[in-house]
């Protein structure tokens, strides 16, 4: 693979997104996931992964687990080979680690090449689900961190994740909140680890990722998502991502069901 190759390949029987870095030297500014467990592992080189107020050095055969809603960045000094598996939070809060585990497997080895990792890389990850990752615990750790004290904060948020393309006035809930604005940004980052805008911004590439294979041009994406300027667009989706948009569409796959699938034909027919 070339330098900066990144693979995603989403399996929605799984509910689980693989995604293979490799020899890339992309750094992510602090974000979170409001919606996924990611398990990680360092294949080749090192990664510099802050969470909160830890920073970690993760070197070669070494893993991660980040929990939803949890800010963290990733530093990359040198090159890095790096394989991130995201998880559903429904699915695995649901389901016990044994299935998580079997189902991540599986997907390594049938949908995946499988000479990318070797079987101790795969033993790391095991023990990583096994010791670090308690299931049962994610729904209670999901339902904190995604409400808050504030019903101001806790309906913006909310909104935020459904329908990051709209548009949201900061002053206004600031004074829904009786608050000045700024204010209500240091209260809202203190919540959730962003701005109000950081995190609008990173729901909006979120939302554009998922509806990158569906839409005719790049352009559609952009306005669908909010954004006005297309050239804005680029920018903050290979900020985000580290890939502009088409070559995200390039290197990304979805994997569905038959059913599915179907479904999803009959959407795009009756779209037509």
């Amino acid at each position: 693979m070339t330098a900066n190759s990144i693979r995603y390949l989403y399996n929605s029987n799984m509910g689980i997104e693989l995604i293979f870095c490799s020899n890339s030297s992309i750094s992510y500014p602090t974000h979170n996931h409001v919606s996924v467990l990611t398990v990680g592992i360092v294949l080749d080189g090192s990664i510099v992964l802050t969470t909160g107020s830890k920073i970690k050095t993760c070197a070669k055969n070494q893993t991660f687990v980040i929990c939803p809603y949890m800010p963290h960045s990733i530093s990359a000094h040198n090159s890095y080979t790096l394989l991130s598996l995201c998880i559903d939070k429904n699915i695995a809060a649901r389901n016990a680690a044994d299935k998580i585990r079997n189902d991540i497997m599986s997907l390594l080895t049938s949908d995946f090449h499988a000479e990318k990792i070797n079987h101790r890389q795969l033993l790391q990850l095991s023990n990583a689900l096994d010791s670090n990752v308690e299931f049962s615990s994610l729904a209670a750790y999901a339902s904190r961190h995604s409400d808050s004290q504030n019903p101001v904060i806790s309906s913006l948020k909310r909104q935020l994740e459904l329908y990051p393309e709209n548009k949201f006035s900061i002053e206004e809930m600031a004074q829904n909140a009786f608050v000045s604005k700024y204010h209500f940004i240091r209260r809202f980052k203190a919540e959730v680890g962003l701005t109000p805008h950081q995190f609008q911004l990173q729901n909006r590439i979120r939302k554009a990722q998922r509806l990158m294979h569906k839409a005719e041009t790049i352009t559609d994406v952009a306005l669908t998502t909010g954004f006005c300027d297309q050239s804005h667009f680029i920018k903050q989706f290979k900020k985000q991502v580290g890939l502009s948009p088409l070559t995200y569409k390039l290197s990304s796959q979805t994997i569905e069901s038959e059913e599915m699938r179907q479904h999803n034909a009959g959407i795009n027919f009756a779209n037509r």
